[in-house]
C-alpha cells in the first residue's frame, strides 16, 4: 500500500499531460503572450505591437498618415526575423542572396492584396533584459530614426501599409519591418 500513493501521483501527471496539450504541438504559451517553439525561438507580440505604434507616432510627428497593419508584409517580416535567427546572419540579402523582393515575388501569386512597392529596415540587438517592452520598442525605434536609410523608410510617403515581426533566440533580438504601398492607392506627397 505505501507504493500506491507515488503511482497514483504519476497516472495524475501523465492524464493532465495527455488531456491538456500546449495550444499548438511543439509550442508553449509564455507569460508574455509570445510562443516559444522547439526550435528555440520567441515571438515576443506585445513587443512587434509597440514597435508598429512608435513607427505611426513617428509619421504623425512629421505630418504622415498611419501605416495600416498587413497580414502578408507580417508574414514576410517574422520570416526574415526567424530567417536571421536561425541561421545567425544580419543583412538585408539572406546567404543564397534573396532579399524581401525576392521573397515577395516567390509568394505573389497567392496574394490577394498585391504590393506596388515594398522596403525593408532590420535591427539585430543584445537581449539583456526585455521585459520592458516599451524601452525595447522604443530602443529600437528610437535606432532606426537616427540611421538615415531606415528613417527614409519609415517616413516614406509611398509606404501605406506595415509588418512588424520579431524573433528572439538566446541573447539575440531580430527585428523587421516590411514596408508595402498596395497597388491602386495613392502616394501621399510629404508637406
Amino acid at each position: 500500500m505505501k507504493y500506491a500513493a507515488p503511482w497514483a501521483l504519476g497516472l495524475a501527471l501523465l492524464s493532465v499531460m495527455v488531456l491538456q496539450p500546449p495550444g499548438a504541438w511543439g509550442q508553449v504559451r509564455t507569460h508574455s503572450g509570445a510562443l516559444t517553439r522547439q526550435s528555440g525561438l520567441e515571438h515576443p507580440k506585445e513587443l512587434e505591437r509597440r514597435i508598429f505604434q512608435l513607427t505611426n507616432e513617428a509619421r504623425r510627428k512629421n505630418g504622415l498618415p498611419a501605416l495600416e497593419p498587413d497580414s502578408t508584409l507580417m508574414t514576410l517580416a517574422r520570416g526574415k526575423s526567424d530567417d536571421m535567427a536561425k541561421r545567425h546572419y544580419f543583412s538585408h540579402t539572406n546567404p543564397e542572396g534573396k532579399t524581401i523582393i525576392d521573397h515577395y515575388d516567390d509568394e505573389k501569386p497567392a496574394k490577394i492584396g498585391l504590393m506596388g512597392r515594398i522596403g525593408e529596415n532590420i535591427h539585430m540587438g543584445q537581449r539583456n533584459d526585455y521585459s520592458d517592452i516599451k524601452a525595447a520598442a522604443r530602443v529600437i525605434v528610437d535606432s532606426w530614426m537616427i540611421s538615415p536609410g531606415h528613417r527614409q523608410n519609415i517616413l516614406n510617403p509611398a509606404y501605406t501599409s506595415l509588418g512588424v515581426g520579431v524573433a528572439i533566440k538566446g541573447k539575440e533580438c531580430y527585428s523587421t519591418q516590411s514596408f508595402g504601398q498596395k497597388v491602386g492607392q495613392k502616394m501621399i506627397r510629404q508637406p
